[in-house]
């Protein structure tokens, strides 16, 4: 459990890089065109510049709940990328810490018994 745990924190932070290249990306979009940060949302994101990835967002509508694609598509995809690299960020460094407290301690990490 512990190796997966270090393995699943450094995916985390391997992965940062290309999340700080999507918000670069979007802040040149905004800044080229006539979009802002709060009126660049998912969907007109997916649809003008992910046109590659399009037949997804499509397929995703093809089974998932309307209401609740419409609502995380709608959302500023600037403020959405940048609480995702926040959150995986402080994800990753807590998993480290956690794992790194255990191997001093020399306890084990287990999942809890129900």
């Amino acid at each position: 459990m512990r190796k997966f745990l270090i393995g699943f924190a450094y995916f985390l932070i391997i992965t940062t890089p290309i999340q700080i290249g999507f918000l670069l990306w979007i802040t040149g979009i905004v800044v080229t065109t006539d979009y802002s940060l709060l009126s660049l949302t998912g969907h007109d994101f997916f649809r003008e510049y992910l046109t590659i990835f399009y037949f997804v967002y499509e397929w995703l509508y093809t089974w998932a709940w309307h209401g609740l694609l419409n609502f995380v598509f709608g959302l500023p995809v600037a403020a959405v990328v940048t609480l995702k690299l926040i959150t995986n960020s402080c994800i990753a460094v807590w998993i480290l810490s956690v794992t790194k407290q255990t191997e001093r301690d020399g306890t084990s990490i287990s999942l809890p018994d129900h």
